[in-house]
């Protein structure tokens, strides 16, 4: 076998390393999205959205431009759009708005869990919707060029968020089959079937080396039985094995074992080195070097300078501590300042020379160490004799070698030493090796013309021993998987079915069909959706007795329990014209399941029926409802059209006015209507703030809960946390009034004028959304 080659388990030869697992998915709301120049918006349009659980409809007729939002999201986020990815080719640049020149660009926000504020940027250069640039940029951080260490490449399609009119209409308008696929994908239900596929792949790999090395022994059997060679005998004994020896056969090959050990003695004289001559006269001219050093710095007063170094701090110590006094040592002289001057420079002289001797030493010391490790043993490989035709190159070597580890205790006797016994080592070595080699070289000529062949069938071997415990473990995965995929299947669509029941439970209002189970059943080409139903208690085929609205809604039932799974990184889920052939019923079932949904995701529905928004307004839901108006040239506006705060305060103004409301009850009613808008406000504003800074929802909830005081809740809305409301309260006496009617006001009932309550109120509420301070 050629040197360095490598044969992989699956036989492939070389393979790139594996790329490196992608990063985990992070939690993410939607902050905004902002879109210019794309479908039916032209100039820069954004539309905000609360970062929090919630429910947000975003209304407008037909060509308004909302749809263009969400595509523009589904664009950022998936690099494509469903919509046009199914349409002719002639759509292919379409997407681009005609009433602007501003160049297309969408930009989503999003408020990313324990980050903050993470902007998804997408550019074109081209017409190609799917030739995009999409970048990302966290707050503080660089922009980096495309969005995967989101982590959201997997997660996008096992938890898809994003469902299209276009999409939810294919969901079971397809053949069984198709509908198969289509809830395999949007269920993540494709992965068992994915895992057989690639598992059927990889069995196929891995025995792939099992066939090539039975080819390869039959063909080198017949060979080796043309050579006369004890190695061809050993390999044909090799050869017989149910599991090759790799190691010993591709030590045959190589020439480097033989029966006798003879080869492998002369292979490890080819070893055998001395050190470069170079190596040598440097540790020579070093080792000289440093004994002139050594010699002009002196070692005799290394220890009395030290000494006396010694004696003299101390009496420089002694003299900073206490003072001028007579010499302790000789009693005649006097430690004072004078002295202490002059005795600082001769110690810091005299510390300079032991200095310096020292570094003399030390050179010196290396310096032998050096030139005696070169001087190494007589190899081990010289120690005896292979073939005779040796002898005499391998004793004049060994002589050559002795003298030369022979080295003399003197320095300067060592330095000589190395100079001149190097060469006849050398000499005698290099006439050694030349003849060695020449002796491998008339052995291995025999062997040549097997032995490349030998060395390619080990690799063979080694491929499938390595590759053979893989290969049975892959198999029998593999035919476990496909004896349990449906049942697989099933296990894993059965919460999710179970969920979707209860969906439709209420989206079906007043169908009389019921859903008594959804199942998976047959493969490959006989896979089908099994969706058992009810008629009045009559079961029946659910597809065959549906309309296009209850077909609508069960493929919304199919959807949501999926794209709001725990597992999901997703916080949101968005729905472009969900309502379209449901009857008003139906609607009213939709708002109470996403307004169920809505209480731990964010829920944005796009809409051209006003019957979803008009739903949303008469249910006690707390959402917030965008109008979107489209002009000439494609210009863009959006309109807060509800907003559960405002609708409180509406709620309380219409109570006023209310001339055949006793005034009892009206004083006992109003003040609760008042602090429901302000508590809404303060929790719009604090868990919208505190989850775009990329807070925990699990916190954002637990401080929420904690806070039960409408006081309380107002200072999280406005501080961010628990604070003070005393000089909040004093900079606007609307304010304190206005959380006197919200607090005591509740308990005791209204006390002063009801329209002016109200109107303290809003203006308190503008101040608590805007976190006005």
């Amino acid at each position: 076998m050629s040197s360095g080659s490598k044969v992989q388990a699956g036989g492939t030869g070389d393979t790139e390393p594996p790329p490196p697992p992608p990063p985990p998915p992070v939690g993410a709301y939607l902050k905004s999205i902002t879109v210019q120049g794309f479908r039916g918006i032209g100039d820069r349009t954004t539309l905000e959205l609360q970062p929090r659980p919630g429910l947000t409809i975003v209304s407008g007729r037909n060509g308004s431009g909302k749809s263009s939002f969400a595509e523009a999201l589904e664009v950022a986020l998936t690099h494509t759009s469903y919509r046009w990815k199914h349409r002719p080719s002639q759509w292919a640049s379409a997407w681009r708005n005609l009433h602007t020149t501003v160049s297309p660009a969408v930009e989503v926000v999003l408020a990313e869990q324990a980050v903050g504020k993470t902007t998804v940027g997408v550019t074109w250069a081209g017409d190609d919707l799917t030739a995009s640039n999409p970048t990302l940029q966290r707050h503080g951080q660089k922009r980096e060029a495309g969005i995967e260490s989101l982590g959201w490449a997997a997660p996008m399609e096992s938890y898809r968020p994003l469902l299209s009119y276009e999409e939810l209409g294919q969901i079971l308008n397809r053949g069984p089959s198709k509908l198969y696929d289509a809830l395999a994908q949007i269920l993540g239900m494709e992965q068992v079937t994915d895992a057989i596929n690639r598992l059927d792949s990889r069995c196929k790999a891995l025995k792939e080396p099992k066939a090539r090395l039975d080819g390869s022994k039959s063909q080198l059997s017949a060979a080796l039985g043309t050579v006369d060679d004890e190695r061809a005998r050993q390999a044909q004994r090799l050869l017989t094995d149910r599991v090759v020896d790799v190691a010993t056969l591709r030590a045959l090959a190589a020439g480097t074992t033989a029966p006798d050990g003879t080869t492998e003695r002369l292979q490890a004289i080819t070893r055998v080195t001395l050190p470069a001559p170079t190596d040598v006269a440097a540790a020579a001219d070093e080792l000289m070097a440093a004994v002139e050093a050594m010699a002009a710095a002196g070692d005799a007063a290394t220890s009395a300078l030290e000494r006396r170094i010694d004696l003299g701090a101390r009496a420089l110590d002694l003299h900073e501590h206490d003072g001028d006094q007579a010499c302790p040592v000789c009693g005649d002289g006097t430690l004072d300042a004078a002295w202490a001057s002059a005795t600082r420079e001769v110690l810091a002289r005299e510390r300079g020379q032991v200095a310096a001797l020292k570094d003399a030493r030390a050179r010196l010391g290396a310096a032998r160490t050096t030139a005696r490790a070169l001087a190494r043993p007589l190899p081990a490989a010289l120690a005896d004799t292979p073939t005779v035709a040796l002898a005499g190159a391998i004793s004049a070597t060994r002589d050559a070698w002795q003298r030369w580890e022979n080295a003399p205790e003197s320095d300067l006797e060592l330095a000589n030493h190395l100079r001149t016994t190097l060469m006849p080592a050398s000499t005698s070595l290099s006439a050694l090796l030349a003849a060695v080699a020449t002796d491998l070289a008339e052995r291995d000529e025999a062997w040549a013309a097997v032995a490349s062949r030998l060395g390619a069938h080990a690799d063979l071997a080694e491929a499938w021993n390595t590759a053979e415990p893989a290969a049975k473990i892959a198999r029998a995965a593999h035919d476990w998987l496909k004896k349990h995929d449906v049942e697989l299947k099933n296990e894993r669509l059965a919460p999710i079915a179970a969920e979707a029941a209860e969906i439709w439970q209420e989206l079906r209002q007043e169908s009389n069909v019921d859903i008594d189970g959804l199942t998976l059943a047959g493969t490959a080409t006989r896979r089908r959706v099994a969706i058992n139903a009810s008629v009045d208690g009559n079961e029946t085929g659910a597809l065959a007795v549906m309309s296009q609205g209850e077909l609508h809604a069960l493929s919304l039932a199919l959807f949501l329990p999926r794209a709001t799974m725990d597992a999901s990184p997703f916080r949101f889920v968005v729905l472009d014209d969900p309502v379209q052939a449901m009857d008003p019923a139906k609607v009213d079932g939709l708002v109470a399941t996403l307004s169920r949904i809505a209480e731990d995701r964010q829920v944005v529905v796009f809409s051209h029926d006003d019957r979803l928004a008009s739903a949303v307004r008469r249910s006690p839901v707390d959402a917030q409802i965008w109008e979107v108006t489209r002009f000439a040239k494609s210009k863009v506006e959006i309109a807060n059209a509800y907003d559960p705060s405002d609708r409180y305060l509406q709620d309380a103004f219409a109570l006023v006015q209310d001339v055949g409301l006793p005034e009892v009850t009206l004083r006992r009613a109003l003040p609760g209507l008042l602090r429901m808008a302000v508590e809404s406000a303060a929790h719009d504003r604090y868990w919208s703030s505190r989850l775009a800074a990329g807070e925990s929802h699990a916190n954002v909830e637990a401080e929420w809960d904690g806070a039960r005081l409408t006081r309380s809740r107002v200072s999280l809305a406005v501080y961010g946390e628990a604070h003070s409301l005393d000089g909040w309260l004093t900079k606007a006496s609307y304010r304190r009034r206005a959380l006197r009617v919200c607090t005591s006001g509740v308990h005791n009932g209204l006390s002063g004028d009801p329209l002016a309550a109200c109107r303290d109120v809003e203006q308190m509420t503008v101040d608590v959304k805007a976190g006005r301070k």
